[in-house]
């Protein structure tokens, strides 16, 4: 009971501290240096599909919040360790590639004059254009349809799909189980009868992946930099060393393709990696690895990859920065 009521005061106390800049300075002092993670970030910061979508004025106010009490640096300068003095260093990514990245984010990077780096698949080049995650949680929102996928039935539970068999979430199962993408194609077959939300601009928003012209509209900027997430979105740590080997140079002949210049940052799909990965990944040419978590203890001396804390719409604007920094 006292530790749930210290939470709180804490929690409340963040708040003040994040809308008023009340002791932000020396509550901040002893920070660690942080790469924060983005996904997605919309008008209204929707969480009826995930959490994943911030809303663009919370957005803006975060940005403003660690420009004013962070130094806010570029990704290769994190990992050259290039610090100043005085402040916490912060560097931003953002995962997906999603094309409010393109619409709402890079405008308030100009404008504020910060650095970011945009994470990018390849989905955006064949027909299937979606993320699987994106498709499923959409979908549990718009059909109660219970589906089969390779002989499998789902049923669909409280907003979720669970294994009839196992008992298993499928969103669980495609993250560590059926990584390979053929599965998630079949998953997405599978809902035979679901609205076509991809030809409805409500949910553009919340899925849609940035073109070819949009990636290097997004490079030419002088505040953005073009990092790889993988060529399919596959979480690499769950396939096969050439799999993943084979994803990792896709994905950068893909985007070297289009903004011509060395793509020599990844962040990894899901966070999923091996250390074999990152062996991998470093001999394609990837000199900048992130993590979501790390997986290994080796990893906390690897100077090849660093962790990174995720930003969510799950807490207010103060509990997301202050909780994570």
């Amino acid at each position: 009971m006292v530790s749930r009521i210290i939470g709180k005061l804490n929690r409340i106390a963040n708040d003040a501290i994040f809308n008023s800049g009340l002791l932000a300075s020396y509550n901040l002092r002893n920070t660690q240096n942080t790469i924060i993670m983005y996904h997605g970030v919309d008008l209204i910061g929707n969480t009826a599909y995930n959490s994943r979508h911030t809303s663009q004025d919370h957005f803006r106010r975060q940005i403003q919040f660690l420009k004013k009490y962070c130094h806010i640096i570029s990704l290769e300068d994190f990992f050259k360790k290039e610090f100043r003095k005085g402040k916490p260093n912060i560097a931003l990514t953002f995962d997906d590639g999603y094309r409010n990245n393109f619409l709402y984010v890079k405008p308030i990077l100009e404008q504020e004059k910060i650095p970011g780096t945009f994470y990018i698949t390849g989905l955006n080049t064949g027909k299937n254009n979606i993320l699987w995650a994106d498709f499923l949680n959409i979908a549990c929102t718009l059909t109660q349809q219970d589906i089969k996928i390779d002989g499998e039935d789902f049923l669909h539970e409280n907003g979720s799909y669970f294994s009839r068999d196992t008992g298993k979430n499928l969103y669980t199962i495609i993250k560590e189980e059926k990584a390979h993408f053929e599965y998630k194609m079949m998953m997405q077959e599978a809902f035979v009868d679901l609205y076509d939300f991809k030809n409805d601009q409500a949910y553009d928003d919340y899925w849609k992946l940035m073109t070819d012209t949009e990636i290097m509209l997004c490079s030419d900027c002088d505040y953005i930099d073009i990092g790889s997430h993988g060529f399919l979105h596959n979480n690499l740590g769950k396939l096969t060393l050439e799999m993943a080997t084979n994803e990792l140079k896709d994905s950068k002949k893909y985007l070297e393709n289009i903004i011509q210049k060395k793509i020599t940052s990844i962040g990894y799909p899901d966070g999923s990696y091996t250390r074999d990965t990152i062996d991998a990944a470093e001999s394609v040419g990837f000199k900048y690895q992130t993590a979501v978590g790390y997986h290994f203890e080796a990893d906390k001396t690897d100077n090849r990859i660093q962790d990174r804390k995720g930003i969510y719409t799950s807490d207010s604007c103060a509990n997301q920065l202050m909780l994570n920094l």
